[in-house]
């Protein structure tokens, strides 16, 4: 085996082993806020005195429902993350096998791009969801020590590897194409 293979499996067994590494963070993650949303909810009342006693006006019980749907955006969040990781592991796992031109990479490329494409659209909810939330509560008694700040924004990289992941996909097709008619012709 020449030196070149060994490092190039060596960086997709790294790759590999940092996915693997990812995917379970991120389930722990969604096991976490999984556990917390349930928690939030019966605890509703609990939440909203606590609250009350950082912030100058007292919330109102909707606080805590929008506080819910900020930890089902972040359970979807990694819910999507988990699912482009799982794509590009396989591309990772095709490429490791020699015989990454395949059509089912290409499928799984576009499927990345519109994971990445969600997460945007999930981000800049949650950021607008999160601002509201900020401004329902209001000002901070003087005595406390809160500070939070919120941007929710589309990211333009998070827009240029969307892009970046459907032209990858036409590529991976197109590569999948010729090397099915180089086979067609031996």
């Amino acid at each position: 085996m020449t030196q070149a293979k060994e490092q190039n499996d060596i960086v997709l067994k790294s790759t590999r082993g940092l996915l693997i590494f990812s995917k379970w963070l991120l389930m722990l993650g969604v096991g976490a806020l999984s556990v917390a949303l349930p928690v939030v909810l019966v605890f509703h009342e609990k939440i909203v005195t606590k609250l009350a006693d950082v912030f100058v006006t007292p919330p109102g019980p909707e606080v805590v429902g929008l506080i819910g749907i900020l930890i089902f955006l972040g359970i979807t969040l990694m819910l999507l993350t988990l699912f482009a990781l799982n794509r590009l592991r396989r591309i990772v796992d095709s490429v490791g096998e020699g015989n990454p031109f395949t059509r089912i990479n290409g499928t799984r490329l576009r499927g990345m791009g519109i994971a990445v494409l969600a997460i945007q659209v999930v981000t800049f909810t949650g950021g607008l969801l999160a601002t509201g939330l900020l401004s329902m509560l209001g000002e901070v008694k003087p005595d406390q020590d809160f500070h939070m700040t919120i941007e929710g924004s589309i990211s333009l990289s998070g827009i240029l590897l969307v892009l970046l992941l459907v032209i990858l996909a036409r590529i991976f097709d197109r590569g999948a194409e010729m090397q099915e008619e180089l086979e067609g012709t031996i």
